[in-house]
C-alpha cells in the first residue's frame, strides 16, 4: 500500500520549489535590455546601450570611443560585453578594465577615467562621372550565342 503525502506537505514543497526558482532567475536578461548597433573596429568602438555606471539616467545612449584603454594605454583591445552584463559594457582584453558602453566611464567606484570620444569621419564627396550606354545595333542574344558557339568550336568540344 502506498503512503500518501499529506496535502499541507505538498503545498509546502510546491511553495519551496517556486521560491527557489524565483531566487535563481536573473533580475533582467541581457536580451531584454541589451545594447544594439554594436560596432568594433581597430580605430573605434560604438554601441547604443543603457548607462550601467550610474552617471546618467537609465536610458539608451549611443557612445562612440577610440578603441584605446586609458588604464593600460593599449590600442585595439576593447571588446564588447565578454562578461554578459545586461546593459553591455566595453572591457579591455589586456587589463580587464570595464567601461560603461553608453558614456565610456570606467566602472570602478570613485574613478573619473573615461574612454576617449571618437567621431566617425564622414565619407568625402566623390565626383560621379555619368556614363551613357552606346547604341547597340546587333541583337545581343545572337551575339552571345555566336560567341558561345565559337568558344566551344575553339575548345574542340563540337569537333569530336
Amino acid at each position: 500500500m502506498s503512503e500518501e503525502i499529506e496535502p499541507h506537505l505538498k503545498i509546502k514543497a510546491a511553495f519551496l520549489f517556486t521560491a527557489i526558482l524565483i531566487l535563481l532567475m536573473p533580475a533582467a536578461s541581457a536580451s531584454s535590455v541589451g545594447a544594439y548597433n554594436v560596432q568594433v573596429t581597430n580605430e573605434y568602438v560604438k554601441a547604443t546601450a543603457l548607462c550601467s555606471c550610474g552617471l546618467n539616467s537609465y536610458h539608451y545612449m549611443t557612445g562612440c570611443f577610440e578603441n584605446y584603454c586609458p588604464i593600460c594605454h593599449s590600442y585595439g583591445t576593447l571588446t564588447f560585453n565578454p562578461k554578459g552584463t545586461p546593459e553591455g559594457e566595453w572591457t579591455c582584453s589586456k587589463c580587464g578594465c570595464d567601461y560603461c558602453a553608453a558614456d565610456g566611464k570606467e566602472k570602478m567606484p570613485g574613478s573619473d577615467i573615461f574612454l576617449i570620444p571618437y567621431t566617425i569621419p564622414k565619407p568625402t564627396n566623390t565626383t560621379v562621372t555619368k556614363v551613357h550606354a552606346q547604341n547597340v545595333t546587333e541583337d545581343v542574344s545572337e551575339v552571345n550565342l555566336l560567341n558561345k558557339i565559337e568558344y566551344y568550336c575553339n575548345k574542340n568540344f563540337l569537333n569530336s
